[in-house]
């Protein structure tokens, strides 16, 4: 008897423990959410009054008005629409591709690139804007513009700053915002697929690439999903390259939170009712992949 009153008070004891914990990381990861909408709906009396804290007395959506006033809402969701998430979606495939390669195909040299894929990992962004940025300035692919200058006596000049190519094109060619993740996780998991399949596809006439759409593509749909969730985080998120490369009528919505944050003439609850309408749209997707997410998260961690 006593050994049973004692397993059932070590299984309370257990799970109490373990409510407490999740009770305890909850709070610490959801408390600044919960300032944040907290603040945003306070009006200015509100915030002088000391003895509101947490529930304003009078709710106001007069912050968000605002906010959206000073975010510029509608051009900086459609430039980050068009600019950062746009280049973060073409990464997922492109990334995909150079991965496959990697993962199935021999070829010179194949070691040394995939590390220096690897290296782009430890290589901060920010160390490479400079070159980037004068690449932009004076973009001269092989040195077409020079030789076409000295053909004509011209001066042509390229200057993609303030374009969508300063991200999309080192995205098409899988070199933009965390690509080396991406090849790397498309990479680990592609090797742990049965050579089977592709072998499958030949025997019926398909060549490589269309071995990889149809049946690599849909076998890989937990990698995809993957580094989808992490290229539009990341890419919704970016700040320093986009602030470099894009001016203000391209700026997208980091880039104006940036502003605003700074901005001390604005109140408190306006800052704060910014910074919800930014991370809404990336809430909103987590919790719809949230599951499928996790999944993924585990089947590419344990692949390769």
């Amino acid at each position: 008897m006593n050994k049973k009153v004692l397993k059932r008070t070590t299984s309370i004891v257990i799970s109490i423990a373990r409510w407490v914990f999740l009770i305890s990381v909850g709070y610490i990861a959801l408390y600044p959410l919960f300032v944040m909408v907290s603040n945003s709906l306070m009006t200015m009396e509100d915030v002088l009054d000391q003895s509101v804290v947490y529930i304003p007395k009078t709710l106001t959506l007069d912050n968000f008005k605002t906010a959206i006033e000073k975010l510029n809402f509608l051009t900086a969701l459609k430039s980050t629409l068009l600019i950062p998430v746009l280049s973060g979606m073409i990464e997922v495939a492109t990334c995909a591709i150079t991965a496959y390669g990697f993962a199935r195909f021999n070829f010179k040299e194949k070691n040394i690139l995939f590390g220096l894929v690897i290296a782009t990992i430890a290589v901060p962004s920010t160390l490479l804007m400079i070159p980037q940025y004068t690449g932009f300035y004076n973009f001269d692919p092989l040195k077409a513009v020079t030789i076409f200058n000295k053909i004509t006596g011209g001066n042509a000049h390229i200057n993609l700053l303030n374009t969508g190519f300063t991200m999309w094109l080192p995205a098409i060619f899988s070199v933009g915002l965390r690509s080396g993740v991406f090849i790397f996780i498309y990479r680990q998991f592609f090797k742990g697929l049965p050579k089977e399949f592709e072998e499958a596809a030949y025997v019926d006439g398909a060549n490589p690439f269309t071995a990889f759409l149809r049946v690599i593509v849909p076998s890989s749909t937990v990698a995809i999903i993957t580094v989808t969730v992490f290229s539009l985080v990341w890419h919704w998120n970016e700040y320093y390259i986009t602030n470099m490369f894009l001016l203000e009528d391209n700026r997208p919505l980091s880039v104006m939170l940036k502003i605003i944050a700074g901005d001390t003439k604005l109140a408190n609850g306006v800052r704060m009712a910014g910074a919800l309408i930014f991370i809404i749209p990336v809430l909103v997707i987590y919790l719809i992949l949230q599951r499928k997410f996790i999944k993924s998260i585990d089947k590419v961690g344990i692949v390769g």
